[in-house]
């Protein structure tokens, strides 16, 4: 019996596994030069099927919420922001218990436009580092209207998505995508 062809495959597994053992620090370090402000981005976690426009978490979800906690342990952060919508809070809740951060919550009456506009804005009006729980159709234009690249849609069914902006004082704005959680 030839054990190589298990070992190699072995390895190619846990060589698959190893980005969702690395915390957000590790990703963010090399992309965030000092002074910098980031600014992390994901869509809220799994939501339970429901016929309501404002369904909670899943229990699934909700493990994804404390995954996004254990991710960001040592990354600062001074600002959280959802929409009015539980899901996009109840994402948020692990960390904004954790770490006593309230979360600012932006409406969404006037407008997905005027969503964006007002999201953006309390970002750029905080002084540290900021963690957006938004939406499929929303985080991609945050991303744009904070002078990040046009990014491809999230799918529906994506959930561990993570946008790291690094905003620099010269108006430079670099990305970074990556995963968080079980996929």
């Amino acid at each position: 019996m030839n054990i190589m062809p298990r070992l190699i495959a072995l390895t190619l597994t846990l060589l698959t596994l190893l980005p969702n053992w690395l915390h957000a620090t590790e990703i963010i370090q090399p992309l965030i030069p000092s002074g910098d402000k980031i600014v992390i981005l994901v869509r809220h976690a799994e939501k339970i099927p429901s016929l309501s426009k404002d369904p909670s978490l899943s229990p699934e979800g909700k493990l994804r919420a404390e995954e996004l906690l254990s991710t960001l342990k040592t990354t600062q952060l001074s600002g959280l922001i959802a929409t009015p919508f539980k899901r996009t809070q109840e994402t948020l809740a692990p960390i904004s218990e954790n770490r006593a951060l309230p979360v600012n919550i932006i409406e969404i009456k006037e407008g997905v436009m005027a969503h964006i506009e007002a999201t953006v804005q309390s970002i750029r009006s905080q002084s540290g580092n900021v963690l957006v729980a938004g939406h499929s159709n929303t985080i991609p234009l945050i991303i744009s209207a904070l002078g990040g690249p046009e990014i491809d849609g999230i799918d529906e069914d994506e959930y561990s998505n993570m946008f790291i902006l690094s905003l620099s004082s010269d108006s430079k704005v670099k990305l970074k995508h990556t995963n968080f959680g079980q996929r």
